[in-house]
């Protein structure tokens, strides 16, 4: 007997895994490829907000982000826009686009009913992620920066940011995931209020 057997079957019975065999049709080769086609449809799903840059949830950033999202919750919202605040300049400081912590300053600004400010920190984003060049990033922010300002009755400014929007979706180093999405959210009707 392989000395390795009963230590694997050991880590697959703690891990909750089944020790029987698979059914016949599905042998290793399938079972690998059918584990993939599923973790690449998970990866390319766009979710709701602005995802975190490459190394900027540090711990420190993560507390105070964390900390703003209690705040944030118990409708402390001034308390909540310092931490994020805080966090974003943390995260900064250590060298990374603060592209998740300012989400969540703007939409403590949001859920407190201002949505220029709330605007105005998403259009900080986009402008700080076009000089990292964080393609992805800037184009969410500026999207929900457009969609803000159309809410708000900004008509012209949020026509002007879904114009410059639609240019930067033409890029080639565009995320496809990223262009789909916010294509598909752009064509009529527009989830973008221009005419207000």
């Amino acid at each position: 007997m392989n000395p390795q057997l009963p230590r694997l079957l050991g880590a697959v019975a703690c891990l909750g895994m089944t020790t029987g065999p698979l059914p016949p049709r599905l042998h290793a080769q399938e079972a690998a490829a059918s584990v993939m086609r599923a973790s690449v449809t998970r990866a390319s799903v766009i979710r709701p907000g602005i995802p975190a840059s490459d190394g900027e949830l540090t711990a420190a950033v993560q507390a105070r982000v964390s900390r703003g999202d209690v705040l944030t919750g118990m409708r402390r919202f001034a308390a909540a826009q310092r931490e994020y605040r805080d966090a974003a300049e943390l995260a900064r400081r250590q060298g990374h686009l603060p592209s998740f912590t300012l989400w969540h300053l703007a939409s403590a600004y949001y859920y407190q009913g201002d949505h220029q400010r709330a605007a105005a920190v998403l259009e900080q984003l986009a402008a700080e992620a076009a000089r990292c060049g964080d393609l992805a990033v800037e184009a969410l922010a500026l999207f929900n920066a457009a969609w803000l300002n159309g809410e708000g009755g900004r008509g012209r400014t949020a026509a002007t940011q879904v114009a410059d929007l639609t240019l930067l979706l033409r890029s080639p180093y565009m995320p496809v995931a990223v262009r789909d999405h916010l294509n598909a959210r752009l064509t009529p009707p527009s989830a973008v209020a221009l005419e207000r």
